[in-house]
């Protein structure tokens, strides 16, 4: 699948890539983000989490994404809070501090049980101390996620963009995933107003040996709205008097 979704992007196929569901974010999101708060629904969060930690072979790439939607109505969904803390695990583990990147990743996926950037370091960190089973337990994981991600849309536009948790999702998809290089980066919206992260993938041509690239767009937009869920009109307005005061 994985080499299939390369393929096609890096050679800016405007076809689809075998998408096994439909997925809508303006239609869908919604709908399954109340299935998995439904303690009755086989998309109940809880019910995939659980599965998700076992690496349940039968969990498909769609509960992956309701998995993934779930959790953007936990209250440790803060994903532009948790930017810092995925750096640091990350430099820990570059600066071979392995048992402390693991003790970290541990803490943080406690509460963040899907984030791509703990899985991934956490995986490399066992790899690093000769824990193969165990890097290759949460290296499945974090496949899983990206695989639900390259199912979730094409990528192509706006409208059809792959779901992400935050803003880092996408750049972890591009370098990790399709094992390309990033170029621009930017922001947008989609034609109903919702947020998306702008990245552009980089490669070589094989044949002509020059650099091609392609925008592919991420949806954000429960991320975003995080930024802002702890202000008020009152405090917003507030912040914009004082800007206008500095300005005169």
């Amino acid at each position: 699948m994985r080499k299939i979704l390369t393929v096609l992007i890096l050679t800016a196929s405007l076809t689809a890539f075998g998408q096994e569901f439909k997925f809508d974010y303006h239609k869908d999101y919604e709908k399954i983000l109340s299935q998995t708060n439904d303690t009755s629904n086989t998309l109940n969060y809880d019910k995939l989490l659980q599965r998700f930690q076992n690496n349940d072979t039968t969990l498909t790439d769609f509960e992956v994404l309701a998995l993934l939607i779930g959790f953007t109505d936990n209250e440790h969904f803060k994903p532009y809070d948790y930017l810092t803390t995925g750096r640091e695990i990350y430099s820990l583990n570059g600066n071979g501090q392995y048992e402390k990147a693991l003790s970290m990743c541990d803490s943080f996926l406690v509460k963040v049980p899907v984030s791509q950037q703990a899985l991934i370091e956490k995986s490399y960190s066992h790899h690093k101390l000769g824990q193969a089973d165990s890097a290759q337990y949460y290296m499945l994981q974090f496949s899983r996620i990206m695989d639900a991600m390259a199912q979730s849309g094409d990528g192509f536009t706006p409208e059809t963009a792959f779901f992400s948790l935050g803003p880092s999702d996408g750049q972890n998809f591009i370098r990790k995933y399709l094992s390309s290089s990033i170029g621009t980066m930017g922001t947008g919206r989609d034609k109903h107003g919702n947020f998306v992260d702008i990245l552009e993938v980089t490669w070589k041509d094989e044949e002509s040996g020059e650099q091609q690239n392609r925008s592919l767009y991420f949806q954000i937009e429960h991320a975003s709205k995080t930024m802002f869920e702890d202000l008020n009109i009152e405090d917003l307005d507030k912040k914009d008097k004082k800007k206008k005061k500095k300005r005169n």
